[in-house]
């Protein structure tokens, strides 16, 4: 049966939560330093999502055979890197969905979603390097605009890329890639 999208409702919180619970194991094993202790629970996910919700976060779910398989969490308006953004906080889909194009048609959805407003604001997206989220990120068209560093709970430093839809891509010494060019000067 073939994958819908769309914004999720208040009735997909508990569905989500569940896999973020999932989620949230296989980012502590892929980079241990970020790691949430203690882990947190469906019930308590569901809590925070329901605060983030509230605080002009929109969720976005894929299903496949009626049921909830994955789904995306964008922030709510920012300012920051010159003009307004939003950012991809989390996107997963369940392990036995996945490479059937949900993640894509999730990401494709958030962009439509964006580009409908009256001011569009920029889209951006953070990986860990060399992790799964990175590799995604350039498989659906999401271009590296800069390094940045996320501190974990341990105060662990874990390197990582900001993403970008629509930046423009430079020549570097580690090949083709998207970083800020300000003022003729490249920055990487």
């Amino acid at each position: 049966m073939a994958a819908s999208v769309r914004r999720a409702s208040l009735a997909d919180v508990a569905a989500v939560a569940r896999l973020t619970v999932g989620a949230n194991r296989e980012a502590d094993a892929e980079v241990p330093a970020l790691q949430t202790t203690p882990e947190l629970s469906a019930p308590d996910i569901a809590l925070r999502l329901l605060d983030d919700l509230e605080d002009g976060d929109i969720v976005y779910v894929g299903e496949r055979d009626r049921c909830i398989a994955g789904f995306a969490h964008v922030s709510g308006l920012m300012v920051g890197d010159g003009g307004h953004l939003v950012e991809i906080r989390r996107i997963y889909v369940a392990p036995e969905q996945r490479r059937r194009g949900l993640g894509r048609q999730l990401v494709r959805l958030i962009r439509r979603d964006i580009e409908r407003r009256p001011n569009p604001p920029a889209l951006r997206a953070w990986a860990a390097s060399d992790t799964v989220g990175e590799y995604f990120l350039a498989a659906v068209g999401a271009n590296a605009v800069r390094q940045r560093w996320k501190v974990g709970s341990g105060g662990i430093a874990v390197r990582g890329v900001v993403y970008a839809w629509g930046s423009r891509q430079v020549q570097t010494a580690h090949g083709s890639q998207t970083v800020p060019v300000i003022r003729r000067r490249i920055f990487a």
